[in-house]
């Protein structure tokens, strides 16, 4: 008999004597649930995981479209039991097909469930005995051999880790029903948003035309064209914004960067702006919502960059609230009667692991908790807008694959099929571009190929551009069309184009008092040269911190630990925190008195990355693209209890941290990494943008 012995968690019971003895008739594997790396004899369960993400990750996405088209009870497929009256149904903006790892943590347990399964298959053990885990683990388990015909057994290595302390309200919202829990987020929405961001005049009517400068409306006549100038629609997240342009009366979208160039000239080419701006509320800790509202009004009066400016908000009369409160009832009704035939399906195919209790969570939420109910209003907003916005030359937003962009491209679709089928505009395409970076990780971004066929390809975007050659290829590979796919200048990093930036001016310090730096000049000039350290100017060592508040946490703790413990002695060190993610507090917690010895840059992450600076980031951070791509030296953070986010995973010789003896490898062999030079498109020019 092959058994394999699964060991969770810490202090286990010695098991060195079981390992994998060859020859023999009865063979027993250890395989560690955690840990990059396991002793030796024994298994690392993430290592399997890492050799085997893309296949698990094409399983994962042929399951969430499978489970879409499955056939319910009634006859009809189980999208169509969650459209709750709309052509869009809200299994393809669920958290359960948008597969983030973020907004889906229990995804991580599925997959190390999965890697553990097909390493079973492979190898074929017949049994399986589990050290530690919970109750939940045991239990997916006890499934999966029961299914396979695998002898299953259990020892309960230590007791489970005690849960942090929870204040009662969090408790007693935690108890409440998805629909209870998501009534009571929506008041909070209707406090803190829906009475600052009211219905606008535009919403259930048709925009005013946008005319040339001097022309009057009985004139008609655009360029010989005689008719308006139609209009084009970019959406995009609000308010990460050049806020020095911004005190000018400009908006420049730090998204679109100098793409607003590109517009600008446009528009004086055709007498006057005719890019509608849609904007996407993201709360950021810098501005209120209120700020927020002033900037886009000074937007609006100065009509420098734009035809309109409008938060989806904006498009929501009572009557559609309503409408949105009525779709997410029958949400929930719809969800509550498909469970039965969705539980058994939950698990890839040929797979007998059941993993419905790791995700059911994510189920409730996206058809009847706050995530439904947003979304509702989301989808109904976007169907104002489009409306209201006619058809347009093109719409354009940031791909990232996550639920609003298909919303958005059902709406202008099935806006533009509303109008008169000879009228003239007629709707242009739909098109999504690559914000940021493509990880492997990153599931969303893969879609299966199906996806791109009828009756799907209805909220896929009609072009699909990504920012390089290493986004296109991960595209293809993954099975996208290759006639949707093409390339476009990587806007969000084209500054990487140009030399190095000058010493940063920008910033703050955690303490009041005493100099940003001790020792050191802020007029200094930037040391010469591309990536090399420079032995007369201090080591400096630039640590760039998250968006996503686990991954800053371990970042800032081992941060710490390295100064604490004297690693970083002689060192200049900078952390750049993300614009919404502050980091000051934390830091004076974790450094007391030696937190003057910090300082914290608050200006353009481009200002910081100047020759001699070593790089650390934390996991998912772009920044160490930026970084490698600049020559400069790089070491990133290893995850914890998570996926490997890092978009330089998959480079040779990348420094990787997760204990002060990391660390201490890292600064002594961090260095510049090798990219390829089409890694990126960086053509200043813009030409196929233009």
């Amino acid at each position: 008999m092959k058994e394999l012995i699964l060991v969770v968690g810490p202090g286990q019971p010695d098991l060195t004597s079981c390992q994998i003895t060859a020859g023999e008739k009865n063979w027993q594997t250890v395989v560690h649930w955690e840990g990059w790396e396991a002793p030796k004899g024994h298994v690392s369960l993430l290592a399997r995981l890492r050799a085997e993400l893309e296949i698990i990750r094409a399983e994962h996405a042929a399951w969430a479209y499978d489970l879409g088209r499955l056939t319910a009870e009634d006859g009809k497929e189980v999208q169509d039991g969650l459209r709750a009256g709309h052509p869009l149904s809200m299994w393809w903006c669920s958290l359960l097909y948008e597969r983030h790892p973020k907004m889906t943590p229990g995804l991580y347990a599925v997959y190390k469930l999965r890697a553990l399964e097909r390493y079973m298959d492979e190898e074929d053990f017949s049994a399986l005995r589990l050290f530690g885990g919970d109750e939940m683990l045991r239990d997916v388990l006890a499934g999966m051999c029961a299914s396979s015909g695998r002898d299953f057994s259990e020892e309960h290595g230590v007791p489970a880790p005690l849960e942090p302390p929870v204040s009662f309200l969090r408790r007693l919202y935690n108890a409440a029903p998805a629909p209870l829990r998501a009534l009571a987020r929506y008041g909070h929405w209707w406090w803190t948003v829906r009475r600052k961001l009211p219905a606008t005049p535009e919403a259930g009517k048709t925009f005013a035309p946008v005319l040339a400068q001097g022309q009057k409306p009985e004139q008609g006549a655009v360029q010989g064209q005689g008719e308006p100038i139609q209009t084009a629609t970019i959406a995009t997240y609000f308010p990460n914004v050049d806020m020095k342009a911004a005190g000018q009366g400009r908006f420049r979208s730090r998204y679109w960067e100098s793409l607003h160039d590109v517009l600008h000239a446009a528009a004086q080419k055709d007498g006057a702006p005719w890019v509608r701006w849609l904007f996407i509320r993201f709360p950021a800790p810098q501005l209120s919502l209120a700020q927020c509202v002033a900037l886009r009004d000074r937007f609006r009066q100065e009509a420098k960059d734009g035809a309109s400016f409008h938060y989806l908000e904006e498009f929501l009369r009572h009557r559609d609230l309503w409408a949105a409160l009525w779709r997410y009832l029958r949400l929930c009704l719809g969800s509550r009667n498909l469970e039965s035939t969705v539980q058994p399906a939950f698990q890839f195919a040929g797979s007998h692991l059941n993993f419905w209790p790791y995700l059911e969570s994510y189920w409730v939420e996206s058809f009847r908790g706050w995530r439904g109910l947003e979304r509702c209003l989301q989808q109904q907003a976007f169907d104002v807008y489009a409306g209201a916005a006619g058809p347009q030359r093109w719409t354009l937003f940031p791909l990232e694959n996550c639920p609003w962009e298909r919303m958005l491209t059902v709406s202008m679709r099935e806006a533009g099929a509303a109008a008169t089928p000879c009228a003239d505009p007629v709707a242009g395409p739909v098109i999504g571009a690559q914000h940021s970076t493509v990880r492997p990780s990153d599931f969303r971004y893969f879609d299966d190929p199906r996806t791109f066929e009828a009756p799907c390809d209805a909220f896929q975007p009609d072009v699909v551009r990504g920012n390089g050659q290493s986004a296109c290829e991960q595209w293809l590979q993954a099975g996208m069309p290759p006639q949707r796919l093409g390339e476009v200048e990587a806007l969000r990093y084209l500054y990487l184009a140009e030399n190095a930036g000058a010493v940063p001016q920008s910033t703050a310090s955690v303490t009041p008092e005493g100099p940003a730096v001790p020792g050191e000049d802020p007029a200094a000039p930037a040391v010469p040269g591309r990536g090399e350290a420079a032995s007369a100017q201090p080591k400096r060592l630039l640590a760039v911190t998250s968006f996503f508040r686990d991954e800053t946490e371990a970042h800032l703790v081992l941060l710490a630990r390295a100064l604490h413990a004297g690693l970083l002695d002689g060192w200049q060190i900078v952390v750049k925190p993300h614009p919404y993610l502050p980091v000051e507090e934390r830091l004076r917690a974790l450094l007391g008195r030696r937190a003057s010895e910090v300082r914290v840059a608050l200006g353009a992450i481009g200002e910081e990355l100047v020759p001699g600076v070593v790089v650390w980031s934390s996991n998912s951070t772009t920044v160490a693209l930026e970084a490698a791509l600049k020559g400069l030296a790089v070491m990133s953070m290893l995850p914890v209890d998570d996926f490997d986010l890092c978009p330089l995973q998959d480079v040779p010789h990348l420094p990787r941290t997760g204990s002060v003896e990391d660390v201490a490898q890292a600064l002594a062999a961090a260095a510049p990494l090798q990219l390829p030079a089409n890694y990126l498109d960086l053509d200043p020019a813009l030409p196929r943008w233009k």
